[in-house]
């Protein structure tokens, strides 16, 4: 059996779906060789296996050609059984003989259209609504995101599976790290601060003199329009003693800064997923998350959960997890990494090899 992969996003850097595609497929490659896997991308760069390229223009619209047509093209060339769209997307018409699956992360663009460009929204909202059509299956990373899918796109909750993804085993298995960070600091990490919010925390540090003897240190790749802005809040706020910005960072040193971490702080508007908070989990690091979205299905103690509206009441659960005795803090650090220990690829990849095995039987799949 044959699946054919469109894995042109795993070009870009290793984060989110990148991340997720070669995870997943790295699992399943090793785990379950009875399937034969074909990357499908617009170059060879980078590869996880077995690749074939169809080069295309570096641009937007070579993107919406690839993922909408050309891949399609591959997709026969070379006689996949199952197609998975692991990035939100299919192609537009689907081809005989071919199952198509879909991975749909989560649907931010329509939860808050306020943040993304109105070409963006108009093309993600037709493309998305024409793949969830075209597919078979439908994998969502969380019930939360099942959810969003049926409120905006009313499609019929059986189509629809859940398959959360996994932690990586970097964390999982990692012994203690030394400091990166000589001080003491709260940590979090953020690609996009408006959508998790980074500028409450920063509000909370700055009506609180107990939070400035603390750095703030935050790690993600940041857009540089973004970064601009989060520097101005960071200046009016004279909080540039406070906070420091690492960018990216590998994940040996991401296991550190979460292990050293007095905790976790990610006040997120809304996460598909959220892998930072298992991530911080099983570092053995405390968190602190908001009470929305998929954050309330990975979250096991609601106790420090926060209003992500709220920089008061985040102001509050910092001071209070500062307070806590060694015992308190251990036993939510015991809890957390209890619970975290279900979140492995492993598991992941063996749901999505059912979900493959079902396409091509004619046994039924147990949604």
């Amino acid at each position: 059996m044959k699946i054919g992969i469109n894995s042109r996003s795993y070009q870009n850097n290793e984060t989110g779906i990148p991340y997720f595609i070669k995870k997943l497929y790295k699992t399943l490659n090793k785990r379950h060789k009875e399937f034969k896997y074909v990357f499908l991308q617009t170059n060879i760069k980078k590869t996880l296996g077995l690749t074939k390229s169809l080069p295309v223009l570096n641009s937007m619209f070579g993107s919406f050609l690839f993922d909408c047509f050309f891949v399609n093209q591959l997709a026969t060339q070379e006689k996949v059984n199952i197609f998975h769209g692991p990035s939100n997307i299919l192609p537009l018409f689907k081809k005989a003989g071919i199952k198509y699956v879909v991975t749909i992360h989560d649907l931010s663009f329509l939860i808050f259209p306020e943040q993304y460009f109105w070409f963006f929204r108009l093309y993600y909202n037709f493309i998305i609504k024409r793949s969830l059509i075209n597919a078979d299956v439908v994998i969502a990373d969380s019930y939360c995101t099942k959810k969003d899918i049926q409120r905006f796109y009313k499609i019929s909750e059986n189509k629809i599976l859940v398959i959360y993804p996994g932690i990586n085993s970097t964390y999982l298995n990692s012994n203690k790290h030394k400091h990166l960070i000589k001080v003491k600091y709260f940590f979090s990490i953020s690609t996009h601060p408006k959508r998790k919010n980074i500028n409450s925390v920063l509000y909370a540090i700055n009506r609180e003199s107990r939070l400035k003897e603390y750095k703030f240190v935050i790690a993600g790749l940041i857009p540089k329009s973004q970064l601009i802005e989060l520097k101005k809040i960071i200046s009016s706020l004279n909080l540039q003693k406070n906070v420091i910005i690492l960018g990216y960072v590998s994940e040996d040193n991401l296991v550190s800064l979460y292990q050293n971490a007095e905790f976790f702080i990610y006040p997120s508007f809304y996460e598909g997923f959220g892998f930072p908070v298992l991530e911080a989990m099983v570092c053995g690091c405390p968190v602190i998350t908001s009470d929305n979205s998929s954050l309330l299905e990975i979250t096991p103690n609601k106790t420090w959960l926060i209003n992500p509206y709220k920089p008061s009441e985040i102001a509050n659960k910092m001071k209070k997890m500062l307070s806590l005795s060694k015992n308190e803090r251990m036993d939510i650090i015991r809890k957390n990494y209890l619970f975290s220990q279900k979140f492995t690829w492993q598991k992941t990849a063996e749901k999505y090899k059912n979900v493959f095995l079902f396409l091509t039987s004619k046994n039924n799949y147990d949604k």
